[in-house]
């Protein structure tokens, strides 16, 4: 029985288990007319690898590793601004195939996921190569890479527009640009494009995406949503009200007094740093006459959009190096440092994750902070909605560099 496979030239690749078998065959010194046989079957069995076009992006051909669309690919991916590596980012691989002889058509892909280490790097595997059959080409590769808190990456483009040409398939260095107030979510979707295997992760943006543009449309006020079909003004019935979420009772002014014994007062504002939204909300307990080391904060997110996932990410991006323990629920994590202490948990029963900070003045140690966590905790039934304002602005810069 001869294989259906045809000799192909030197960036084609045809039948790779025919070829690894044969050579296997050779190294080992076993009769090489045999296993030449059984390749051939099982090629014609399984059908022919794809034909791999060759990489056409900066760095596919070095001095140093010959490399393809096939992978292995890898790299770092640090903060542009710290140059820090970034821990638990998601890095996706997607290989693109076409097939035909002269009408040419889509025939699938493939995409691989992995996190980057504590170091910030990543190594995508090589290509599965599962789509087969007559005329199958692999004729591309895009990477993704994702943090929530950062603007996304992508192999092929820019988020400013353009393409990129700094991708490199080994050794590639990503530097991602920290979120801004004045990015939009809307803007960055459409560029991210995000394979399915990341479409789960940005879920919580989406609705942030429809926010903004709203806003954009005019409807920042909080009865100025689109009107109800019909003639007329609508009703304030038939106007939606936009919702935010209320945390503000979660922790009040007078409990944290009376634990951590501090007798001033209090600025209970909204924290700056992260749009309100009706899963999300930032207290700031500012210490009046007082530094920020007098200060509380605590984020309270309810029922995100995408679960309890993105928040997660967002606190082991918050507390580096923390491990998961018990003190409040299982999934708690605690930090502590000459500066700030942390604490954060997650309540999955009620839809919840908080991260509460404490300036090292109010909480003289971390089990103050811990007091007071637990006491949000046994108090999330104070988390509640309200209307939004007439007017809807965007937060400006958050007061102070303490991480609160």
């Amino acid at each position: 029985m001869t294989s259906r496979c045809l000799p192909a030239p030197q960036t084609v690749r045809y039948c790779p288990p025919a070829r690894r078998l044969i050579a296997r065959a050779r190294r080992r010194q076993l009769p090489v007319h045999r296993t030449t046989v059984f390749a051939t079957t099982l090629a014609a069995l399984l059908g022919c690898s794809p034909i791999v076009r060759e990489a056409e992006f900066v760095g596919a051909r070095d001095q140093v590793t010959d490399v393809s669309l096939e992978g292995p690919f890898d790299g770092q991916i640090v903060d542009a601004t710290t140059s820090e590596p970034i821990q638990g980012a998601s890095v996706v691989g997607v290989w693109s195939y076409d097939q035909g002889d002269g009408l040419l058509g889509p025939a699938g892909s493939e995409s691989v996921l992995v996190k980057t280490d504590q170091a910030g790097r990543y190594r995508i595997p090589e290509a599965p190569l599962k789509v087969r059959g007559p005329g199958v080409r692999l004729v591309a590769f895009e990477l993704v890479a994702y943090k929530r808190g950062y603007v996304a990456y992508r192999s092929d483009a820019v988020m400013a527009g353009g393409a990129r040409t700094d991708f490199t398939l080994r050794q590639n260095r990503i530097e991602l640009d920290k979120w801004r107030e004045s990015d939009s979510h809307a803007d960055h979707l459409l560029f991210l494009a995000a394979p399915p295997v990341i479409q789960q992760l940005t879920k919580w943006e989406r609705d942030q995406a429809n926010l903004d543009l709203y806003r954009a449309l005019g409807g920042a006020g909080a009865g100025a949503g689109p009107t109800a079909p019909g003639d007329g003004e609508p009703t304030s019935e038939e106007t939606p009200t936009l919702e935010l979420l209320d945390a503000r009772g979660l922790l009040p002014p007078d409990e944290v007094r009376r634990r951590t014994g501090y007798a001033d007062a209090f600025d209970v504002k909204d924290l700056a740093d992260l749009a309100r939204t009706h899963f999300y909300h930032g207290v700031h307990l500012q210490a009046v006459d007082r530094d920020e080391t007098f200060d509380i904060a605590y984020r309270v997110w309810k029922s995100p959009p995408g679960g309890l996932d993105s928040v997660q990410e967002t606190f082991e991006a918050t507390l580096p190096g923390v491990e998961q323990s018990s003190e409040i629920t299982d999934q708690t994590w605690v930090f502590d440092s000459d500066d700030v202490r942390a604490v954060a948990f997650l309540d999955p029963e009620a839809s919840v994750g908080l991260l509460l900070t404490c300036g090292v003045q109010q909480c003289v140690d971390i089990e103050t902070a811990i007091i007071l966590a637990k006491f949000a905790a046994d108090h999330l039934d104070q988390i509640t909605t309200e209307a939004a304002p007439e007017s809807v602005t965007a937060p400006g810069p958050s007061s102070g560099g303490m991480l609160r």
